[in-house]
């Protein structure tokens, strides 16, 4: 019965304060910025992606194996190359670990990926 007690008390004054504390929260998390959602700018016939640390690419050029930079966490991958072109993604030992067909944006783990060939 002392619970229900305080739990009383404590929305009465609530309701002195300025409304009930369920119309407080709401306000208080109205008035919070949403948090910010990762985002990758990436032109047209290019793949790139954004690791969690930071590093990042993007590149154009078919028919080259390119080394990435140091990815190291979880981050966006966006294939905006021409419809239907696949990017290929390696391991360190060159082994294939997925493609991305155009157009693709998701979500990668990039430390393990080191090469891409664009298309």
């Amino acid at each position: 019965m002392a619970l229900r007690e305080l739990a009383a008390t404590v929305l009465a004054t609530g309701a002195l304060l300025g409304g009930s504390l369920a119309g407080a929260a709401a306000s208080s998390a109205a008035e919070q910025p949403a948090p910010a959602r990762a985002q990758l700018s990436c032109p047209y016939y290019s793949v790139c992606g954004k690791a969690a640390n930071g590093s990042s690419f993007q590149y154009t050029t078919c028919n080259f194996t390119f080394q990435l930079p140091n990815l190291v966490g979880s981050g966006p991958l966006v294939n905006n190359q021409t419809p239907g072109t696949v990017a290929r993604f390696y391991d360190k030992n060159h082994h294939l670990l997925f493609t991305s067909k155009a157009y693709q944006s998701r979500t990668v783990n990039w430390t393990p990926v080191w090469y891409v060939v664009a298309c």
